[in-house]
């Protein structure tokens, strides 16, 4: 096979739209449009280059059941089928550049919302009695509905027509020089292109340049009946390039096709893939800055180009000991600051990495050493500082050495002279500690294993705090952590859980604590508690698990707590964008009669959208808001309006943190019919709070009066 590429050098010339007249649609002679075309027996019709209806004769009325009335000056994109609107549009783009449209079969909506089959044939014509002058495309169709029925009923090759038209992948069939016979409707819907235009053009006209060549070789060497994979970029109608995955079968022996096939599809996932690979080639996937290969290939380029080379290497002190002490969440939160900080170093030709662990290294270009060590001042006064982390400032120190070549002749000798200076730098220091206390490390070390031993000897349990209606009756408790630690006594969950991440042991302590709280739900239940709710506080890690909902009711049916007595809690900040699994979970829990709450509602942003938006049964108020309540203009405003909305969705409201009888009688006047605080009772032990039941007086010094029942 040869392909023709005549064609593209001389492109078929056509006669402009304009001055063409119906002769060449119909056969009709040359004269004024509507008068001619009135009684014809096919539908006609005639829309402006922008697809809106300036004429229909009454055949077309007919067989499509407009209004012709209504029709005349409106749009008639709306009525072709979807499937058939790209092939459409990029027929009405190109129909200045043709004599005569080619035989298009096309899908129309009838007057009475069923689809009407009709082949098309079009030409531009200048319309004498339109008052603008404006170009009309005069369309000529035939129905074509019944034939199309009995096509379908009694054989495929409409059928197959319209698979082909309505597949994903793009399919073109070849002559046996290479030039298109035609195309289905991916080619127009992906690349834009008129199948019109295309039928009889060079295939490889449509190929990059830079790549014709080459898929010509490979066809060619294609044996007959067989095929081969190709990656080439199409061009797209307005004259960009994608790359697409093509399949050439060479089908030049079949008595029917005698040409190629080719098949394919845009393969933006693989360039995707590829760009990303090609990216974690030479960059680090932890900071995106360059790993050790990407540096050395841009400092070598820098090198290339003349110059001196100054050479900046950075480690952080202690960083092994940052890990112990607070944790490797942490450790990479450090990590990732003094990426960020060097990153961030505005500097003039400057390259900047990461080779692994701790270690980063900073290369510029200079012409004298002066300016690496005032980039190397600038680096040690703006990289080591603090960094905040959940309210905790976390305190680190870099160490850096330099070395610099006017005629750097070798890049290695540079990184290999800055290393030793480093490794200079840490023999001659005595103790470093980057700000860290070993007594603190070596205290952290005995506090991880004497948590991992709590989970196994019972000391990890939940207290449980009331929650009281304005009565003073307790409606529901919540679990919360602690640690009867058998020297320290018992530590709340700010001293839990930072070590319980420390360790890889929160899913556990959680784990611990909800078992802990079915267990105790049943025993109220059975107590002849069981209108009381337990809360239960849940990781969103672990509501995003797909088997979360399933496995919370399994374990409440292990332990005979029944799901409509408890509540799972999840914390505002965390659902600001939840997942369609997290939703799913929720829903699941709440059709078993399990309730949902946001705990801390009012700290996310947006927060009165969320309530509307979240499918949740509860809220409870920050304690901060609580705290700021008519001392704070903002809080006592939000706090008025969780409660006004909550009681508009009929959902629960519980204010947290409530210490003193005044925040108390401020949230009851403002609507609020739940509170839960220090006021009523701290977070006490299972038995305790037994005997504490039905009822809580708050909590007052000797000289405060008692208050009263809020209301009868």
């Amino acid at each position: 096979m040869t392909f023709d590429l005549s064609k593209e050098s001389s492109p078929a010339q056509h006669p402009p739209g304009p001055s063409r007249r119906l002769a060449n649609v119909a056969d009709a002679s040359p004269v004024p449009l509507i008068p001619s075309i009135t009684k014809l027996g096919d539908p006609v019709f005639a829309i402006n280059t922008s697809g809106v209806l300036r004429y229909a004769n009454d055949r077309a009325t007919e067989v499509l059941g407009w209004d012709s009335v209504a029709v005349i000056g409106e749009s008639v994109l709306p009525l072709v089928h979807p499937d058939d609107l790209n092939l459409v549009a990029a027929s009405m783009e190109t129909a200045t550049g043709k004599s005569y449209g080619q035989l298009l079969r096309i899908r129309a909506r009838h007057g009475r919302g069923t689809w009407v089959n009709l082949e098309l044939r079009s030409a531009m014509q200048k319309s004498e009695d339109s008052e603008d002058g404006e170009d009309l495309i005069v369309i000529v169709a035939r129905d074509t509905t019944d034939r199309h029925h009995l096509d379908f009923d009694q054989g495929d090759v409409d059928m197959l027509r319209s698979v082909m038209n309505n597949m994903h992948g793009m399919v073109t069939l070849l002559s046996g020089d290479g030039h298109v016979r035609s195309v289905n409707g991916a080619v127009t819907r992906l690349l834009g292109h008129d199948p019109e235009l295309m039928r009889s053009e060079p295939f490889i006209s449509y190929l990059h340049s830079d790549d014709r060549d080459r898929f010509l070789d490979q066809v060619h060497a294609i044996p007959a009946n067989a095929s081969a994979d190709f990656e080439v970029r199409l061009r797209s109608s307005d004259g960009g390039h994608h790359v697409c995955e093509l399949s050439v079968n060479n089908l030049l022996d079949d008595p029917v096709v005698k040409g190629y096939i080719v098949s394919g599809r845009i393969a933006s996932a693989l360039v995707d893939a590829r760009e990303r690979v090609d990216f974690l080639a030479l960059h680090d996937n932890r900071t995106g800055l360059l790993n050790r290969d990407g540096f050395m290939q841009s400092a070598r380029a820098m090198m290339a180009d003349g110059g001196g080379l100054g050479v900046l290497v950075i480690d952080i002190v202690n960083f092994r000991s940052i890990n112990e002490l607070y944790g490797e969440p942490v450790g990479d939160a450090v990590i990732f600051a003094v990426a960020e900080r060097i990153e961030n170093v505005r500097w003039t030709d400057l390259i900047t990495a990461r080779f692994g662990g701790d270690e980063f290294v900073v290369a510029v270009r200079s012409s004298n050493a002066a300016t690496i060590e005032m980039l190397h001042e600038r680096v040690r006064r703006e990289v080591g500082q603090t960094i905040i982390l959940e309210d905790h400032e976390v305190n680190f120190a870099i160490r850096t050495a330099t070395a610099f070549d006017a005629t750097p002749k070798a890049l290695d000798s540079l990184l290999v002279s800055a290393s030793n200076k480093l490794m200079s730098i840490k023999r001659n220091t005595h103790s470093e500690s980057g700000g860290i206390s070993f007594d603190a490390i070596n205290e952290r070390r005995l506090q991880l294993d004497q948590l991992r031993a709590s989970l196994s000897n019972g000391e990890i349990q939940p207290f449980f705090q009331p929650i009281v209606d304005v009565q003073g009756t307790v409606t529901a408790v919540e679990a919360l952590v602690r640690w009867v630690h058998p020297v320290r006594g018992v530590l709340g969950v700010g001293e839990i859980l930072p070590l319980a991440r420390m360790a890889g042991l929160a899913e556990a302590v959680d784990d611990r604590v909800l078992e802990l709280a079915l267990q105790f739900a049943h025993r109220l239940d059975q107590a002849g508690h069981g209108h009381i709710d337990v809360h239960v506080n849940v990781d969103p890690k672990v509501i995003a698990s797909p088997s979360f909902g399933h496995s919370f009711l399994n374990r409440c049916a292990h332990h005979k707590a029944r799901t409509e007595q408890m509540v799972v809690e999840i914390t505002e900040t965390d659902l600001l964008a939840p997942s369609a699994i997290s939703l799913s979970n929720m829903n699941k829990l709440r059709r078993a009669g399990t309730h949902v709450s946001i705990d801390d509602f009012g700290t996310g942003y947006s927060s009165l959208v969320h309530l509307l938006e979240l499918p949740v049964d509860g809220v409870k108020i920050d304690r901060r808001f609580v705290a700021g309540i008519d001392i704070d203009a903002a809080a006592t405003n939000l706090t008025t309006a969780i409660v006004g909305l909550s009681e508009s969705l009929r959902i629960t409201c519980v204010a947290e943190g409530v210490e003193q009888p005044y925040q108390r009688d401020r949230l009851f006047e403002l609507g609020c019919q739940a509170f839960q605080g220090w006021l009523f009772s701290h977070a006490v032990p299972p038995d305790e709070l037994l005997t504490m039941l039905p009822n809580i007086t708050p909590t007052l010094s000797d000289d405060e009066p008692r208050p009263v029942p809020l209301r009868s």
